[in-house]
């Protein structure tokens, strides 16, 4: 199982593009209070954007990708600036709460012109998304939506490759562990213990369980139970099968324990958690 994938796939990621057009100084956008992660384009001129006590210059070409709740204002206060145009989108995560992808999401990354010829595939879908919602060509919305999916893995992998810090980026980046994450991943409902865990990565126990707790900040056994429990959900609001069944099918070997396990998580029951999804 390919880990990033699986994880972007339980996020269920969307996203698209909001405006495109030209900004005539001064003005300022403000953008608080986000939910969704949001993304800013200069396809030509410069403007600037504060975000807390931080202040960055953008000229033609820079992107910036802002966390979920990462609040910031752009603006072009020299009314002797050209005019910019500037291209803004969003991605919004259906799953996000206690993510190990977007807890490892840095506030804010801010690409420069220079920098995205590292990844021209990237630079590419950048130019292709500000072109397709431009043209408004029959189906430009759809292609705009699909091309911003792309846009927020590619951007994942450029900045996964030029940090090193902790959490599932890191974890990647260790082979043991991630070999481990992989078996997991792709069988979450496996009679999993610290000890087969271990044996996928050729580790010791000890060593498996304190260097994955030391990469993801929490335990394996914490980590198995949200991957479970995001199975779980995705089962009770896209499936028929009874309660007992999906508890089966994430791990867990009776009904009892696998509510208890739920409830602990959601703070409701999963039939509550059903029936709550289904009133919308």
């Amino acid at each position: 199982m390919e880990v990033l994938t699986d994880i972007l796939n339980g996020l269920r990621a969307t996203g698209s593009v909001y405006f495109c057009d030209f900004l005539v100084p001064p003005w300022e956008l403000t953008f608080e209070d986000e939910e969704r992660a949001t993304f800013h384009l200069v396809r030509r001129g410069r403007c600037r954007v504060r975000i807390g006590d931080e202040s960055h210059a953008l000229e033609t070409g820079d992107f910036i990708f802002l966390a979920p709740g990462s609040d910031h204002k752009l603006c072009g206060d020299d009314a002797g600036d050209p005019d910019t145009l500037l291209l803004c989108g969003y991605c919004a995560f259906d799953s996000a709460d206690d993510d190990v992808l977007t807890r490892a999401l840095p506030g804010f990354v801010l690409l420069r012109r220079d920098e995205l010829d590292q990844w021209p595939w990237l630079l590419r879908t950048l130019d292709h998304l500000g072109a397709e919602y431009q043209s408004g060509a029959p189906g430009s919305e759809l292609t705009v939506n699909k091309l911003t999916e792309v846009l927020l893995v590619q951007l994942l992998r450029a900045d996964f490759g030029r940090r090193q810090d902790t959490g599932i980026i890191s974890a990647l980046r260790d082979k043991r562990i991630a070999s481990a994450l992989a078996a997991i991943h792709e069988q979450p409902g496996d009679d999993w213990t610290i000890e087969r865990a271990a044996d996928v990565a050729a580790m010791s126990r000890s060593g498996f369980a304190r260097r994955f707790k030391e990469l993801l900040e929490q335990s394996f056994f914490d980590y198995l139970t949200k991957l479970r429990m995001r199975n779980a959900r995705d089962l009770l609001t896209s499936s028929t099968l009874s309660v007992g069944d999906i508890g089966e099918r994430v791990g867990y070997q009776s009904e009892l324990s696998f509510v208890k396990a739920f409830k602990k998580q959601h703070a409701v029951t999963p039939r509550a958690y059903r029936l709550q999804s289904k009133a919308g």
